[in-house]
This record gives C-alpha cells, sequence and structure tokens, in this order.
C-alpha cells in the first residue's frame, strides 16, 4: 500500500452541539496525538479533519458551555457527535455526552458518574426511578416502614446514611429537613431525560460540600431543536396502571419541555385481619383493613428563551402528590421470640390503618449570559415537602411536616479548550414545620403552643476549576466555606487527578473532606408531652441542641480502560473516614437496672430518654466494578456491575443505634442492612424491530430486607409496529424472590449485636432479632407507547 495514502487514511468528522439538539457555531475542537490539531466547526456545528492511523484525544469546548475530553480511535473513519451541557446545566457535575459513529463513550474525568437515561429505564419497562437505582453497585436501599410498593423508599450511596447523600432535581435540593433523604419510590421515569449519579466527593459539585456519598440529580425533561411527543399506557398484575404524555420542543427563541404522569395501584394486599394493637385496646383482636393501594399524579414544565448561543433563560415547574395506604407494611405478624405463649404471637400486631399523602413542589428559575472574558449563571429556586400522615406511625418517617427551601445563587465561569475555572456562591433559608412524632399506639400526639417553627440560614462560597498541565494530566480541585445559622461554619477542600497512559487508558486519584450537617429536626429538644413511650418506657425520638456536624475525609483510586471500542471496564476503590457520626443514644443501662420502671409522661425521669447525638467514628470503604460490551454479530450488549461495600462504626459503646436502620451499633461490624456484596447484570437484544433484555438483581447477607442472599429477575419483550408505535410486555420478580404480603416481626435472619451488659459495663454479644421484609411477587405489566 502507498504509505503517503495510508498516512492519511482517516477523517474524524462530527458535529457539535448543545444537549438540546442546537448547533454550536465556531465551537473549537483539539484533536492531539503526538500533535495538537485544532479546528473551529462551521454555522452548523460541523468540522473535519485528516490525522494518522492512531489513538487520539478529541477535546471540545464552547463559550458558555463546559468542555469535555473524549478518546478516539482513527483506524477508519470516524463519526463523533459531541453534545455540550450549558454552563447553567441542571447537571451538578458539568459533563456532556459524546457518540462515536453511534456508540456512547465514556467522557475522561477525575470522578465517576453513571448516567442513567430514559432509554436505560425504558428498555427494561422500568416505570419508576427507584427500579433501576437497584442495580447500581454503591447504592443501599433502606425501606424503614417495611418492603412493599406503597412503603417509602430511599437511598444511600456508598454507606449506610441515605442523609449523607444529596437529592437533587435539576441540582435543586430536594433533602428533607426531617430525615435529611428523600423518598424516590413514587418518582415516575416519564418526567426525566435522565438520572445522573456522581458517587463520593466532586471537585467540581455545584451545591457545596455537605455531601460525601455522592448525589443523585433527576434531570427533567428538557427542551429539544425538533418536536418530540410521546404518549404511553399501560396496565397490570395488582390493579397498576399509568398514563403519561410528553411533549418537548422550539418555536423561534422559545423551546419547550411538558410531562404529565398519572400511576394507581389497587396494590398486592387488601385484606381485613384481626389486629393486636395498642391504637384501640378495647378489642383485642380488632378487625382492620390492610392495604398497599397508591395513587400518583405528577406535572412537570420547562420554557427556555434564547437571546443568543450563550444566553438564555430557563423556568422550571415542578409536582408529584401521591396518596397511599401503608396499613399493610407497618403491620404484621408477630414472631418475637419474648412474645411466645402470648395471645398475640404469630397473630397480626401493629399501630393499625394509616395513610400517608405527600406533595414535592420545585419551581426554579436559572439563566446564563456572558461577563466580561467569561459567563455568568445565576439560579433562583424554591421547593416544598409536606407529609401528612393518618393513622399509627412507627419510624421518624410518619411525621407530619412541611419542609421549605428558598435558593438564590450566583457563579462566574471562564472556560478554555481544556481547562475552566469557577467562582460563586449561594445563599439559602430553610424551615420546617412538624406535628410531634407519631405515637407508636396511633394516638397523635399534640402541638405545644410554645412549640418555634424550626429554620437556618446557610451560605456558601466556592472556588472550583480544573486544567490540564500537561496532555495526559488533567487536575481537577475547590474549595468550599458553608456558613450555617445554627451550628457556625465549615471549610471543606477538594481535589482530583486523571492520567491517561493512552487514550483509552484513565488512571484516576481523588481526595478530599465533606460534612453532613445536622437536619432542623436533630436539633429541636421536644417537650416530653411530644415524645413517645417504648415499651421499656424510654421516651424516644429526642434531638440535641448541641449536636453538631459529621466531618469525612475520602480517597478514591480508580481505572478504566476501553477494549476495540466494544467494551470497557471501570474499576473503582474508595475509603471514607467519618468523624462524630450522629447516632441514637438509648439508655440501655438505665432499662437494665430498673430505672426506667417509674418513666411517665408526669413523672419524666431524662436519664430515661432516647436522642441523637454525635459520637465515636466510621468507615466506609469498599470496590466497584461495571464492565459493558456490545457483541454486534449477535446484536447483544452487556452490562454487568458489581460492589463490595464495607460499613463499620468505632469508638462506640453499647447504647447507640443508627438513625436509619434502628439496628443496634458495634464496633467493628458492618451496619445492620448494608449487604457487603451486591451487584447486578444486565443483557439487551434489538433486531428488526424486535427487542428484549433481561437483569438480574443480587443483595448478598445483611441486605436491607433482613433476608438470606436473594436476586430479583425481571425481563422485557416487545415489537415495534412501524415508524411511531411500541408494544412491550415486562416482567418483575419472575421467580418471587424474598416475596410476600406482610413483615414478620421478628423473624428476619438474626444480626450480631448488643444483647447486654455484664457487671464491668462491658458489652455482652449475641444474636439480634430483625424484621423480615418482603416485596410483590411476579407481576406482568402490558405497554403500550407512540411517538412522533
Amino acid at each position: 500500500m502507498n504509505p503517503v495514502l495510508l498516512a492519511v487514511c482517516c477523517m474524524i468528522s462530527g458535529n457539535v452541539h448543545a444537549i438540546s439538539g442546537m448547533p454550536l457555531a465556531g465551537a473549537g475542537v483539539v484533536v492531539r496525538g503526538s500533535r495538537a490539531t485544532p479546528v473551529s466547526s462551521d454555522g452548523k456545528g460541523d468540522f473535519s479533519l485528516l490525522v494518522s492511523p492512531g489513538s487520539y484525544q478529541l477535546a471540545a469546548s464552547a463559550r458558555g458551555y463546559a468542555p469535555l475530553t473524549v478518546a478516539v480511535k482513527a483506524d477508519h473513519d470516524v463519526n463523533v457527535q459531541v453534545a455540550l451541557e450549558p454552563l447553567d446545566s441542571p447537571k451538578l457535575r458539568q459533563i456532556g455526552s459524546v457518540t462515536v459513529d453511534g456508540r456512547l463513550a465514556p467522557i475522561v474525568g477525575t470522578i465517576p458518574s453513571i448516567a442513567l437515561t430514559r432509554s436505560d429505564f425504558e428498555r427494561l419497562g422500568e416505570d419508576r426511578v427507584v427500579d433501576g437505582l437497584q442495580t447500581l453497585p454503591g447504592a443501599t436501599f433502606a425501606r424503614p416502614d417495611g418492603g412493599a410498593a406503597s412503603a417509602i423508599t430511599v437511598v444511600a450511596l456508598r454507606g449506610p446514611d441515605p442523609s449523607e447523600s444529596l437529592i437533587a432535581l435539576d441540582g435543586q435540593l430536594l433533602n428533607d429537613g426531617n430525615t435529611g433523604d428523600l423518598d424516590l419510590s413514587r418518582l415516575p421515569v416519564a418526567a426525566f431525560s435522565a438520572v445522573d449519579v456522581t458517587e463520593g466527593l466532586g471537585p467540581e459539585d455545584s451545591n457545596g460540600s455537605n455531601t460525601f456519598g455522592g448525589a443523585i440529580d433527576l434531570l427533567s425533561l428538557r427542551p429539544t431543536k425538533e418536536p418530540h411527543y410521546a404518549a404511553s399506557f399501560s396496565g397490570g398484575s395488582f390493579g397498576r396502571s399509568e398514563g403519561w404524555l410528553n411533549a418537548s420542543g422550539a418555536q423561534g427563541r422559545l423551546g419547550y419541555a411538558a410531562a404529565f404522569d398519572d400511576q394507581n395501584e389497587a396494590g398486592y394486599v387488601n385484606r381485613t385481619v384481626p389486629l393486636y394493637s395498642n391504637a384501640d385496646p378495647a378489642c383485642a383482636p380488632c378487625a382492620t383493613h390492610l392495604g398497599s393501594s397508591v395513587a400518583s399524579h405528577l406535572a412537570l414544565g420547562s420554557l427556555t428563551w434564547s437571546f443568543a448561543q450563550n444566553a438564555d433563560v430557563t423556568a422550571r415547574v415542578f409536582s408529584l402528590g401521591d396518596n397511599r395506604d401503608q396499613s399493610s407494611t407497618l403491620n404484621g405478624i408477630d414472631r418475637n421470640g419474648g412474645d411466645i405463649g402470648t395471645p398475640q404471637y404469630d397473630q397480626f400486631i401493629g399501630p393499625g390503618g394509616q395513610t400517608l399523602a405527600q406533595v414535592i413542589r420545585a419551581y426554579q428559575l436559572r439563566g446564563r449570559s456572558p461577563l466580561g472574558a467569561g459567563e455568568v449563571t445565576t439560579d433562583l429556586s424554591v421547593s416544598d415537602n409536606s407529609v401528612d400522615v393518618s393513622g399509627g406511625s412507627a419510624t421518624p418517617y410518619d411525621l407530619t411536616h412541611v419542609d421549605r427551601r428558598y435558593n438564590g445563587a450566583l457563579t462566574w465561569q471562564r472556560t478554555f479548550a481544556t481547562s475552566q475555572f469557577a467562582v460563586g456562591a449561594y445563599t439559602r433559608y430553610e424551615s420546617l414545620g412538624f406535628l410531634g412524632p407519631g405515637s407508636a399506639g396511633g394516638v397523635p400526639l399534640t402541638l405545644s403552643p410554645a412549640q418555634p417553627l424550626l429554620g437556618q440560614t446557610i451560605d456558601v462560597f466556592y472556588a472550583r476549576g480544573g486544567f490540564a498541565p500537561a496532555p495526559k494530566l488533567r487536575l481537577d480541585g475547590g474549595l468550599f466555606e458553608s456558613r450555617y445559622s445554627t451550628f457556625g461554619a465549615n471549610l471543606d477542600g477538594r481535589f482530583g487527578a486523571i492520567y491517561n497512559p493512552t487514550p483509552d487508558t484513565a488512571l484516576r486519584f481523588s481526595l478530599g473532606t465533606g460534612f453532613r450537617a445536622p437536619l432542623l429536626v436533630e436539633r429541636y429538644q421536644f417537650p416530653y408531652s411530644q415524645l413517645t413511650l417504648d415499651g421499656n418506657n424510654v421516651f424516644v425520638g429526642q434531638g440535641s441542641p448541641n449536636e453538631h456536624p459529621e466531618h469525612a475525609t475520602e480517597y478514591e483510586l480508580g481505572f478504566s480502560h476501553e477494549f476495540s471500542r466494544r467494551a470497557t471496564l471501570d474499576v473503582s476503590l474508595y475509603r471514607t473516614n467519618l468523624r462524630n457520626p450522629i447516632e441514637i443514644f438509648y439508655p440501655l443501662a438505665a432499662v437494665a437496672n430498673g430505672a426506667c420502671k417509674a418513666n411517665s409522661y408526669t413523672n419524666p425521669l431524662p436519664a430515661c430518654v432516647s436522642y441523637q447525638s454525635n459520637v465515636g467514628n466510621a468507615v466506609y470503604q469498599g470496590a466497584e466494578v461495571r464492565y459493558s460490551q456490545r457483541f454486534v454479530p449477535q446484536r447483544l450488549f452487556l452490562t454487568a456491575m458489581y460492589g463490595l461495600n464495607v460499613s463499620y462504626p468505632k469508638d462506640l459503646n453499647a447504647q447507640f443505634s443508627n438513625p436509619t436502620s434502628g439496628g443496634n451499633l458495634v464496633d467493628n461490624a458492618q451496619f445492620l442492612g448494608v449487604a457487603q456484596q451486591q451487584g447486578s447484570v444486565e443483557l439487551d437484544w434489538s433486531n428488526a424491530g424486535w427487542h428484549a433484555a433481561t437483569s438480574a438483581v443480587f443483595r448478598g447477607n445483611n441486605n436491607e430486607l433482613n433476608a438470606a442472599p436473594f436476586t430479583l429477575f425481571n425481563a422485557l419483550a416487545g415489537k415495534q409496529l412501524g415508524k411511531s408505535v411500541d408494544l412491550s410486555l415486562s416482567a418483575t420478580n419472575l421467580l418471587n424472590a424474598v416475596a410476600g404480603p406482610f413483615t414478620r416481626f421478628g423473624a428476619g435472619v438474626p444480626y450480631r449485636g448488643i444483647v447486654a451488659q455484664n457487671a464491668r459495663g462491658n458489652p455482652v454479644y449475641g444474636a439480634l432479632a430483625t424484621d423480615a421484609q418482603y416485596v410483590e411477587p411476579a407481576g406482568l405489566r402490558l405497554v403500550l407507547t407512540v411517538r412522533n
């Protein structure tokens, strides 16, 4: 072959555009191999250049947008489609997307992230966001009210505590002020374009340093350059139905997006049972209806007005409301060993009927505009999360309350071809209004007339940025100062580096600090009349005005490699050292010596109160492996993930438990409800309009359901009818793993914990009973979807 022809055998061409699809004229594209070759996109966003065969790094940038870098292997002509995120992106970490010859390519970055796209959810027929999050190797689920589909579900990243991770909508913080997390169980996929999951400490986070587990950012449906419309209707097992409608597009300078969703479930459980309950001691047992029905409704709207290619303003409204019957999951069958021989043993017990109504509203106005040599971005937002509980309660999640946030942010940022930096600040006011903790017996406790509306002001200042000091090295860093009106100031720093020995291989390292601020309710000291007395005559649910933040230092090492454009491997190793975690003190010694027998509402004893407190230390460490491969001849795509999650407390005594799981804390022992090993496998296929997918989600010992290791199998098969209609049948929990209608109290896999104290005050270890929770059995759902 002619060596001259060989030297110029390959053309790298493509298009640079915004996420909406709008072409970006004048965007800078730099291709780096043995030397750097710069070009600019034309008026349609197109670019092209000739290169010799080999591996390259392609960097794209445009004013008003976050730059990105991606590996490109040129052994033939290559087409690259680059989608850049605007600087006022709803993402917490501004990362665009790239496809090379039609395949999504990994972005070079210092922090690992997973983008679960709308297609990823729909491929398996998942209609709720929480279903797709189950596959993530670093996600720990907590089900404080039980395993039913109608029950509350919260998620923690890289640790046992969901309040240590951020939940956001388009970058707008949604963590609830009562429990510090957010119930994700009713969020429908139909309202979102993707869910962006980032783990660990991000040097370039845009929401401050009040996190160290990671962040789950729900990206709402966004305006598009071309008009798109879609509608779907589905129905299936347990009286489950859903209808949704989406629309997006643009009319001149005005872009629009809208989503509407309606979900209803009759529920797996709809029975009347004889129930032993303190709610009505006059009849024992009482005939009580237990159900699991759900009605959920959502509306979302977004408008963007574009002044120029790098200047626009976006307004977004979001509203989600649901009503659910949690009685089937809060009440269950008594299998506690201490109740053997009593009339209630092996019978239904619990607080009785309960319904929970939740409303989440979020309003956001954000914009960007050139200012000097850079761009300024602004963000104004308001949100409220209200929960109204009627009936008996069992956990802190069953608290009637309203949490409100008012937020204003301003950032100035300058971008270059391979670097960027930003300075900014935001101020936030948060208030929490609530009724006292509900009685375990189902009797609502009254408010004290003197109880104030809790509130705090938060001011955060930050400087963050990243640059490439050498062709194969990129460094990121950030400084964050947080000032809270409730407890004072906190300063954190974060650093990350990524080294590319070859364009298809990356080594990364990051370290930094973060914190978790005390919740408003954790610092509030309730009157005794608003606290619940448990079976040991101990007041539970008390706060502490002296509570201060948890502090964490995290280290991470990572490796990623791309194999011949058809397979990728990513490995992460991490360790978090947590200081002064917030746990629950319980007066075991006072109970053991009988001091609490005289404790009562009329004669409260301070020594017999359980309350929140900073104590000891904790370690979160583990490994995550992600592997994906496309099998071209077979038209198959495989994704496999594995997580090793080791989380344990240190330097504690026998009188503390975890706020989320309620499990006793044992020095150097895994937190209750955090499976050390978990993983998932997904396989999808498509050909000639037919498509199918299956997934398996594995949980090891010490899982959130207090069950033996189990695997959930799901599947979907469908056919595209013409160009715009798809008909699919999805199946969940095909093998009926951990399936059942009711929690069995005391029948879960025992946890090795502290059962007593000896005469010297040292802990005595033994098997602690746990509650066996269950999920719905196998179910089917038929889905009809129409797209333009």
